[in-house]
């Protein structure tokens, strides 16, 4: 298993070139300010920030919290809502914001304040206008501002002083109107025009060279408007312009165009250099286009090859045309700010399940013809003969469709196809709905439609060879018996209920028929003797959807109520397997088994997997990349690699066991914050919010007792597929599973010293040893404070001694004068 796993792993760059990127969205509907991202960055908290048309927008990894113009936090907010830009600081705590027309923004984050840079006429250091472009890291740690109006910007962050360069200062300089820059890192300074081309300054003698778009000349600039430059990690500065991409060729100062397939002639937004090598490459109307910059690029720009990411609804498009800006965090996982269409995020951990789904377009060769993948069958090839409910067959070969059969063709008797099979001399059999079997003979490459006469208008539901070259038919009319040596009927069996689903003879020659509404029915191989299983002798279900058995010789049968495992034979003992035992559904629709001997099942809920070796089941959703709704009735299949297909009502879901179950490691949980809950009866008061990030001890008034704390991980591809378990020391000593996704409240805490632990694992793995804690002092009230306990005793005590300074007291009083009256009754006596 090692061996395979480390196989995949080495061919994930591959796979991920060769297939679609899945692409999640987040947009208003998640908290997200405003649709229209223009930039984004990473602090080195590991927080993101994206910035809109509206507003200043924080990720924590579950949820949004937005800064607005006027809406402070300690008394300060950003100066305008229309932003432009975003830089993390390369060496201080500080993100950097500019405004379309409101200045410059450093916000510490650590500190949580602001400072405002706005023009002053009275400074002459200040910055030179209010209208922001773009700010770059300078190469000595300073910075590089960019105007629309008056030029580029030197600040100095020692000083706090602006330096300008423009054309007053810098005679050669085309134009004020700037995008960006770049720093070479040379003493040389790489500027984008609004509408004079690019320039390269030299800082320190303010030389500058101008390069502008000439058209009989195709190694010129492609336009003269350049939103972007960027200098890669060999760096070769690229030239993003409104009529396309271009790489600055230093030695002969030319320029070499791309666009080669002619898709890349957009107005360029955003050239990004990520892991792996790849250029990727943000266009209006265009999408992204993904170079592979180990090409020849030098010598054969013509010949470059490109991937793109195009809008679409399919879960593997944008969802929009114009992409804005790209963005790579921490963990890899790339971000993209689409004008109007808000976030899409695409993981760099592959998908643990990938599909094949549909798509309106016919055209598409990448998606299924129809939304229902209701049988699966691999050919000798390798390639997917797909049987849709309504589309026919598609074929794939190599994640491209290549062909369809569809009724209105001489090929096939109907659309919808509900079973199908390879046999053993590599032919294809595929049963229809009301229309019979068809058949393919994989050497002549020829279809025979409605093949056995005898039954071409039957509902054919299943087929199963066993090893006598003998296939047998599962239809609604019982099973019909085929010699595949002359391709012809020699038995038609009937039962009290004809509805037959599914098929088996097993290794001990038992001829195993489930059928829909009669149970299990097990005989002879001429379907004697036959022992039923049904409801009435405590069977779980009389639906019964797939018959395997495995390398164990252990027969397992999935019904409506459960998985069932006959393991002794002929002692017909079976073991049920529900929801008590670890199935989140219990409607078992497939049923087939990888090369560990772990049983793999789809269900109405999505796919499950027990391990046989520990006794336990893995489930697997929509959160995991499962096609959400029913999977189909006996439609599995696994190809020459061990990949496990399975199709549903919403595609086809395949995957590689061993890297589903292969282990992995959870990152930690952050705490980001608490809320803190008003008391009961306090009418009018509001839940009060209180930050946490990076902090580790809280302090919390005797009323501040009902609270709830806040906890994700950093890491967005993860988000879906992490669990929490926490515990309260001080409170509690166990660890409890949190039931709501990433928070937890607690009420009416008693005053004391507490420690909140929170610790996370990947669904289905082990627990990470690694704990995030809190601790939180609930301070006690006035009068439960150790001074005033000690008050009370004091107090106490003084009482005490007062009344029993007064009782002997009055008690010597009464003595005294008790013996004062019997002494003078004495004396008169």
């Amino acid at each position: 298993m090692k061996s395979r796993f480390l196989l995949y792993f080495l061919l994930i760059p591959i796979l991920l070139s060769a297939q679609p990127y899945a692409v999640r969205q987040l947009g208003i509907e998640k908290g997200l300010s405003n649709n229209y991202v223009v930039s984004i960055a990473q602090d080195k908290e590991g927080f993101l920030w994206f910035a809109t048309e509206e507003g200043l927008n924080k990720f924590d990894g579950t949820r949004f919290i937005t800064y607005y113009k006027n809406e402070t936090r300690n008394g300060y907010g950003i100066t305008g809502n229309e932003l432009n830009c975003l830089l993390d600081d390369p060496k201080d705590s500080i993100l950097w914001i500019g405004t379309q027309r409101a200045g410059l923004n450093a916000y510490d984050y650590v500190n949580d304040t602001f400072t405002f840079y706005r023009h002053n006429e009275a400074a002459p250091e200040s910055i030179i206008t209010d209208d922001v472009t773009n700010i770059v890291a300078a190469a000595d740690g300073n910075l590089w501002v960019t105007t629309y109006w008056k030029g580029i910007e030197y600040f100095d962050k020692g000083t706090g002083h602006f330096s300008h360069y423009n054309t007053a200062t810098v005679p050669g300089l085309a134009s004020n109107n700037i995008w960006t820059v770049a720093d070479g890192g040379n003493g040389k300074l790489y500027i984008g025009h609004v509408h004079h081309g690019f320039s390269i300054l030299s800082i320190k003698d303010k030389k500058v060279r101008n390069f502008v778009h000439d058209p009989n000349n195709r190694n010129s600039l492609p336009g003269n408007e350049v939103r972007c430059v960027y200098k890669d990690m060999n760096h070769n500065i690229w030239v993003g312009t409104n009529k396309g991409l271009a790489l600055f060729n230093p030695e002969s100062e030319n320029f070499i165009q791309f666009n080669s397939d002619g898709n890349l002639s957009h107005y360029i937004y955003d050239i990004r250099q990520l892991d792996g090598n790849k250029l990727w490459i943000a266009m209006e109307f265009g999408g992204i286009a993904i170079m592979d910059l180990s090409q020849r690029l030098f010598l054969l720009p013509e010949q470059t090859q490109f991937h793109y990411i195009r809008e679409g609804d399919d879960g593997y498009s944008l969802s929009n045309s114009s992409a804005r800006c790209i963005f790579q965090d921490s963990f890899k996982n790339i971000w993209t700010g689409v004008w109007g269409g808000g976030i899409n995020f695409l993981s760099y951990e592959p998908p643990l399940f990938s599909g094949y789904y549909y798509s309106p377009n016919q055209n598409s060769m990448s998606r299924l013809n129809n939304k229902t993948a209701s049988s699966i069958c691999v050919d000798s090839q390798g390639k997917l003969w797909i049987g849709t409910d309504g589309g026919g067959i598609n074929v794939f070969d190599k994640g491209k469709r290549v062909a369809v059969y569809l009724e209105d063709t001489e090929d096939m008797g109907g659309n919808s196809v509900l079973a199908s099979l390879r046999d053993s001399e590599d032919n294809l059999w595929f049963g229809l709905f009301m229309g019979g079997v068809n058949y393919y003979d994989a050497k002549r490459k020829m279809f025979y439609r409605n093949f056995l006469k005898e039954i071409e208008y039957e509902d054919i539901r299943s087929f199963y060879e066993d090893d006598q070259r003998i296939l047998w038919i599962g239809t609604s009319r019982g099973i019909y018996k085929v010699d595949l040596a002359d391709k012809k009927i020699i038995g038609h069996y009937e039962f009290e209920n004809n509805l037959v689903r599914c098929v088996l003879k097993d290794s001990r020659g038992h001829l195993w028929v489930g059928s829909f509404g009669s149970g299990l029915g097990v005989g002879d191989s001429e379907l004697q003797d036959i022992k039923l299983f049904n409801i009435e002798n405590l069977f779980p279900s009389n639906t019964i959807n797939a018959i395997y058995e495995d390398s164990r010789k252990n027969i397992w049968v999935g019904t409506g109520e459960g998985l069932v495992c006959f393991s002794s034979l002929p002692d017909w003992e079976y073991k049920v397997y529900r929801r008590e035992e670890g199935l989140t559904n219990t409607h078992i629709l497939a049923i087939t088994e990888d090369a560990n001997h772990n049983i793999w099942v789809s269900t109405n809920r999505g796919i499950s997997c027990f391990v046989q070796d520990k006794g336990i089941f893995y489930n697997y959703d929509h959160w995991d990349n499962v096609p959400m709704g029913n999977f189909m009735s006996g439609s599995v299949a696994q190809d020459q690699n061990g990949e496990i297909y399975f199709g549903s009502i919403n595609g086809l879901c395949h995957f590689n066991p061993d890297f589903v179950l292969a282990k992995r490691e959870a990152p930690a949980a952050a705490i980001t914050e608490m809320k803190i809950f008003a008391p009961l009866g306090n009418a009018g008061s509001n839940e009060e919010v209180v930050a946490i990030d990076g902090q580790s001890k809280v302090r919390l008034g005797y009323m501040q007792n009902s609270f709830n704390i806040t906890f994700n991980i950093r890491n967005y591809a993860l988000v879906n597929q992490v669990e929490y378990a926490y515990m309260l020391k001080g409170l509690e000593d166990a660890w409890c599973t949190v039931t709501d996704p990433n928070s937890v409240t607690f009420r009416n805490i008693p005053p004391g010293d507490y420690h909140f632990l929170v610790k996370t694992r990947v669904k289905n793995q082990e627990w990470s040893d690694e704990v995030t804690t809190l601790d939180i002092h609930i301070v006690p009230p006035l009068w439960l404070t150790w001074w005033a306990k000690c008050s009370y005793i004091l107090l106490s005590a003084t009482v005490l001694f007062l009344i029993l300074y007064a009782y002997k007291k009055s008690s010597t009083w009464k003595f005294s004068t008790i013996w004062k009256r019997r002494t003078m009754c004495r004396n008169k006596n």
